[in-house]
């Protein structure tokens, strides 16, 4: 079911500083976006297909609460999957349950949803399907 790791995501106070060091290894931003409705401004570095994902918060919202409580750090880990419904069905059939009642679109051409905590060990867990990569 999973493929593999699509992204790790780190909450910062700033994409953008936090990209820079990555980017002066050599290593450029693979795509960029500002989703209001999340309040997030999240900045991707690419690893051939597995992204570190640092979120920006630009208002209220996941990401902000993390970084309030707990400063810069890694928040969650993103596991690709070919099919998120049939993922999704499955894991419900095995009593599996989701911090959403259905995916959701993501940054970068994606549908995402997030694993409710109590069912790995208190670790966010997130589900990617990618519709077409973004230019990288």
């Amino acid at each position: 079911m999973f493929e593999g790791i699509d992204h790790i995501g780190a909450p910062t106070w700033n994409a953008d500083a936090a990209a820079a060091f990555y980017e002066a290894a050599g290593i450029p931003v693979a795509f960029e976006q500002t989703i209001d409705e999340y309040g997030i401004h999240a900045v991707f570095i690419g690893f051939d297909g597995v992204y570190l994902e640092f979120l920006e918060p630009t208002g209220d919202g996941p990401s902000k609460e993390f970084l309030e409580r707990h400063g810069n750090g890694y928040q969650h880990i993103a596991y690709r999957v070919s099919d998120i419904d049939s993922a999704v069905a499955s894991l419900r059939a095995d009593g599996i349950t989701f911090q959403s009642d259905e995916p959701i679109d993501g940054i970068g051409n994606a549908r995402v949803i997030f694993v409710e905590e109590r069912h790995t060990a208190g670790l966010q867990v997130e589900l990617v399907e990618r519709n077409g990569m973004p230019a990288e």
